[in-house]
């Protein structure tokens, strides 16, 4: 049977039903895990980091999928991580929406406490982004607030899929 034998009121149903198993199926990383990322020895070997002039913000991506489609990356990853302070973190990043969140105060997707560091192309500036070998990275990251105030125009992101 295909797509088209099916009733168009029931696409919506479908796709939310196909979400849901998505996400049963993503591994989740328990916030005693998260916790750990954000110790100073393993901020080094974090699978993800974005870093700042004032700050480094550790991450352990639960989704990280890299697709290429004719030499173009699509890039989707999601994570929970611990600011050098202590708090919770949940992060965000789309190469196909040209955006970057780091949700504060959450540690789970979905979530807000309405206080983010954002960035990319409609809320600040767009960003390049570079993939070799499951390496994830982007240079000249415009970070701004979620009221798009400026917190640092040069911040970078770097995130191994492969672990």
């Amino acid at each position: 049977m295909t797509c088209n034998h099916f009733p168009k009121a029931l696409a919506p149903l479908l796709a939310g039903a196909l979400a849901a198993c998505i996400l049963m199926v993503t591994p989740h990383v328990s916030l005693a895990e998260a916790a750990k990322v954000g110790t100073p020895d393993a901020v080094s070997t974090s699978p993800g980091v974005l870093k700042t002039s004032t700050a480094t913000y550790a991450f352990t991506p639960v989704t990280c999928i890299i697709h290429m489609e004719d030499g173009v990356p699509d890039i989707e990853v999601q994570g929970p991580g611990l600011t050098p302070d202590g708090e919770s973190f949940y992060f965000d990043f789309s190469s196909t929406a040209n955006e970057m969140t780091i949700e504060l105060g959450v540690d789970e997707p979905y979530q807000s406490a309405g206080r983010k560091l954002q960035a990319g192309q409609y809320v600040s500036a767009a960003f390049e982004v570079d993939v070799a070998d499951g390496i994830v990275s982007v240079t000249g990251l415009n970070l701004v607030d979620g009221q798009s105030e400026p917190v640092d125009a040069s911040a970078s992101l770097r995130i191994d899929c492969n672990t």
